[in-house]
């Protein structure tokens, strides 16, 4: 009986401190939006478009096509973890990748710079789909470096042509925003480079550790330092095992590389699909290749800002830049279609994510109720 009711507290507690998280979330999304619009508003010239007129100029070739794009964005960015579960363990596992791409997406988007992706989704694996340690701590990583580089560098060729493209028609973006996203795009490709020096020099990455570890002791974060860094040097021995098997096979980093860079694309290419849908716009390969350049910039100019998502932050840049490039050509559907981007590439993977989350939550409690009763 004490075990159950010590059970039901720490549900009870965790489902409070879930339920005060989402509640800050939501508050953050509101004031964001809010946000989105006072500026679009006062950065165009026309008034923000009506719903019910945005509704009724809706085109709706362009609003199945963006649909298409979105299936395909969850599609590669599925595949990625199920190529490398594939080339990990010699098996697909495609469903759990679905899974832990949601929750991926779902943990970056509530966490400070996105940093709760990747940890929750070594959990997942090892704790949920029975994978081993190392192979579940290398298998996010890798994938994050490899991304991370692919887009890094795929950002570098955007904001190389971005003056060419976003200047055009008299418009311009300040200095600032350029300088903020290259220093923002260096600063993440900084984060592969240190976990690639960490893995190749075993014993630098063990001192790394430790001292990470001592630190976060004395920030009276870690009880007990000697265990738990004992701990983190033969999960970080594990991972470079996995990491080395991996490497071995350099070429089938090839075609995750090509998932990554057709899933950077598309990301970064929804904007352009977004106001093909919304706003009174005649296709063309310059246009995409403008808008590409604004979402690129938008990204990495919000990124550094540690909010939940870059929330407020991001919509903040994306209706500053997108409503001054954009705004005499779209009209009164800026905001809106900032909006919608917003809705497809992120507000979806957190409605998603608290939809699994509390699944997980609620089976959890099941079994542990039933394991109960069992003894």
């Amino acid at each position: 009986m004490g075990r159950e009711a010590v059970g039901q507290a720490a549900d009870k507690k965790a489902t409070r401190k879930f339920w005060i998280k989402m509640a800050f979330l939501f508050v953050l999304i509101g004031i964001s939006i809010v946000l989105l619009f006072t500026i679009t508003d006062s950065l165009t010239e026309d008034s923000i478009t009506s719903f019910p007129a945005l509704i009724a100029g809706i085109n709706l070739d362009w609003l199945f096509i963006l649909l298409g794009v979105i299936v395909l964005c969850i599609f590669f960015d599925s595949a990625r973890y199920a190529y490398i579960l594939k080339i990990s363990t010699g098996k697909f596992h495609f469903r759990a990748s679905v899974k832990v791409m949601f929750l991926g997406k779902y943990y970056d988007g509530i966490t400070p710079l996105g940093s709760g992706g990747q940890p929750f989704q070594i959990h997942y694996l090892h704790k949920k789909n029975s994978i081993p340690a190392g192979v579940a701590t290398a298998v996010p990583l890798v994938l994050f470096t490899v991304s991370t580089v692919v887009f890094c560098a795929f950002a570098a060729v955007l904001f190389c042509l971005a003056p060419g493209y976003i200047a055009e028609g008299n418009h311009t973006i300040t200095t600032t925003f350029y300088t903020i996203a290259w220093i923002s795009m260096l600063f993440n490709l900084l984060i592969p480079v240190i976990i690639i020096t960490v893995s190749l020099f075993p014993r630098f990455g063990k001192r790394a550790v430790m001292w990470i570890v001592s630190l976060l002791a004395k920030m009276h974060i870690v009880k007990h330092p000697l265990p738990v860094g004992m701990k983190y040097v033969r999960e970080a021995a594990a991972y470079r095992a996995s990491l080395k098997n991996i490497l071995k096979r350099w070429w089938h980093f090839i075609p995750l590389a090509f998932l990554s860079f057709c899933s950077a694309v598309l990301g970064m290419g929804v904007p352009f699909f977004v106001m093909m849908t919304l706003a009174d716009f005649t296709p063309s390969f310059d246009i995409f290749v403008q808008i590409l350049c604004m979402s690129m910039l938008t990204f990495y100019a919000a990124s550094l800002v540690p909010t939940p998502g870059n929330s407020g932050a991001l919509e903040t840049a994306a209706s500053l830049i997108f409503a001054t490039v954009l705004g005499a050509s779209a009209g009164g559907t800026i905001g809106w279609s900032i909006l919608l981007w917003r809705l497809l590439t992120y507000y979806l993977y957190i409605v998603i994510g608290v939809g699994i989350t509390i699944f997980e939550m609620i089976r959890a409690t099941v079994r542990r109720k039933r394991a109960e009763r069992a003894t």
